[in-house]
C-alpha cells in the first residue's frame, strides 16, 4: 500500500470538511419542507372536504347511478393555489370502484374538483 504524503491528506481533510459542510441537519430539511407548505384552517379544512364529498358521492350515471366515496384529503400536501390532493373511490360501469386521485378547492373562489394540481 503507498503512502498519500501530507499534500495527499490535507486534501483528503479539505474535502472532509467541504462534504460535511454542505449537508443540511435533519431540523434543517424538515424547517425547509414545511416552509413550502401552507398549513390549512379549520374552515380551509372543512372547504375541501366538502369540495371533494361533492365531487366523489356524487349519483355517477355512467355506474347506473351509484355513489362513490371519498377516502380521505392530505391537507399536510397543499400549497398557496388553493387545491389539496384528494383521494376517493368512484363507481365503475363494470360495477367495480376505482380510486382516482383529484385536487380539490380549499378556497370559496375555488369550489369544487380537477385532475390537475393547477389553477387558470
Amino acid at each position: 500500500m503507498k503512502s498519500l504524503g501530507p499534500a495527499g491528506l490535507l486534501a483528503i481533510l479539505v474535502l472532509a470538511v467541504v462534504a460535511c459542510g454542505k449537508e443540511q441537519s435533519s431540523e434543517d430539511k424538515v424547517k425547509e419542507q414545511l416552509a413550502a407548505v401552507h398549513s390549512l384552517t379549520v374552515d380551509e379544512r372543512n372547504m375541501a372536504s366538502a369540495s371533494a364529498k361533492n365531487y366523489y358521492e356524487q349519483a355517477w350515471l355512467p355506474a347506473g347511478g351509484k355513489q362513490g366515496q371519498l377516502i380521505s384529503c392530505r391537507p399536510s400536501d397543499s400549497n398557496f393555489n388553493g387545491l389539496v390532493t384528494c383521494s376517493g373511490f368512484v363507481p365503475q360501469p363494470n360495477g367495480t370502484f376505482a380510486e382516482i386521485k383529484r385536487y380539490c378547492g380549499y378556497r370559496a373562489d375555488l369550489v369544487g374538483c380537477s385532475d390537475k394540481d393547477e389553477v387558470k
